[in-house]
């Protein structure tokens, strides 16, 4: 490993598109990254070079602790015994605390309730006996969800498709929670970004759009002052009890009554932040390594209104990336189904003349 001359040095856990973006909107701060990724040439290969090995290869986690100032991670399904590994040695911001949270929807639903946010009602299952009471309790407009590896939409189980015999041999028999379906008005999220030394920056509230399990369209601001307010307190609550450091995204579900109902937590740099690279003065991106790095972040500011539509599945081919009216973020992956290839972002003045340049772009490239 080359000499650094007192620069900082970051090593990120995970080499994906969210690390890719973290190191690409961080270059004027003059920090060096170490990635540590399993796959062949991930996104953030593109900027530096990435160390090929298994999260818990105690091997890369020594260089990491030799090597780095502060270790992170883009996305939350690093094995904790690697953090908690990390963090006797090296400062690791979220510590490993946060993310064992944020692996599983039953301790991320009991850390809600501990802290009286609402969260729909849910019933713990282990057993197929377990789903045939909750189901009882809750009724057949649920739905089951594994307690881990269950983001965009996967392991997750609709239970007015199935019998609960079906349901329970569907979910391969894994410890979950029967959720009850939230009859929601919208779906909005909060991203807030806690300073080591300072008190937690917040961007607006953000409305998301999803298909099929996957997030397709996110806008911001949603303009609400009360529940821009609450949803802060909210977060304040949960990153007070994690002992939080970087970007933290909560996201609700907003029901019919106006209520703000917790649906998960993301301890990292969010897609439904995506829109702050042209939208914000700081993108979350850079907001997060700033964050960790304990840089001062003097303020936060918004640049009107900003969409981020997530491209899925299939790049377009006839897509023009150089334009005035948005701008197209291309993560280097090979099409799969429900792989996410990039995103496009598209900024107004105008919240209408925004919302009409989402729907031609979506017409003409989806």
């Amino acid at each position: 490993m080359e000499i650094r001359e007192n620069k900082m040095r970051i090593g990120i856990l995970g080499g994906g598109q969210l690390a890719m973006m973290m190191i690409q909107m961080s270059e004027k701060h003059n920090i060096d990254f170490i990635v540590v990724d399993p796959s062949d040439n991930p996104p953030a290969s593109k900027y530096v070079q990435c160390i090929k090995s298994d999260y818990n290869d105690k091997g890369s986690l020594d260089l990491l602790i030799t090597e780095c100032d502060v270790v992170t991670i883009d996305f939350e399904n690093v094995p904790s015994e690697a953090l908690k590994y990390l963090e006797n040695k090296v400062s690791v911001y979220p510590g490993s605390y946060a993310v064992e949270i944020c692996q599983d929807r039953l301790k991320e639903k009991n850390i809600f309730n501990g802290c009286n946010i609402p969260t729909t009602e849910f019933r713990t299952v282990n057993s197929i006996s377990d789903l045939s009471l909750a189901i009882e309790i809750l009724g057949n407009d649920s739905i089951l969800k594994s307690r881990r590896l269950g983001y965009d939409g996967k392991n997750q189980i609709t239970i007015n498709k199935y019998s609960a015999e079906e349901a329970w041999r569907l979910s391969g028999e894994t410890e979950s929670i029967l959720e009850k379906k939230v009859d929601f008005k919208t779906e909005v999220s909060i991203i807030g970004v806690c300073p080591k030394s300072s008190e937690t920056i917040f961007y607006p509230l953000v409305e998301n759009f999803h298909r099929d399990g996957i997030l397709n369209l996110s806008i911001a601001p949603y303009e609400n002052p009360k529940l821009q307010k609450l949803a802060e307190s909210y977060h304040n609550k949960i990153t007070k009890e994690l002992n939080y450091t970087g970007v933290l995204v909560i996201e609700f579900f907003l029901d019919k009554s106006g209520n703000l109902i917790a649906n998960e937590m993301a301890p990292r740099v969010h897609n439904s932040g995506h829109w702050t690279n042209e939208g914000a003065n700081i993108s979350q991106f850079e907001a997060h390594i700033m964050a960790i790095a304990d840089i001062n972040i003097k303020n936060i500011s918004v640049n009107g209104n900003s969409a981020m539509l997530n491209i899925i599945s299939k790049m377009p081919k006839n897509i023009n990336k150089s334009n005035n009216t948005y701008k197209v973020y291309d993560y280097g992956k090979s099409e799969r189904l429900n792989r996410k290839l990039g995103h496009i972002t598209i900024t107004n003045d105008d919240k209408k003349d925004l919302i009409e340049n989402v729907n031609k772009i979506s017409k003409s490239f989806f």
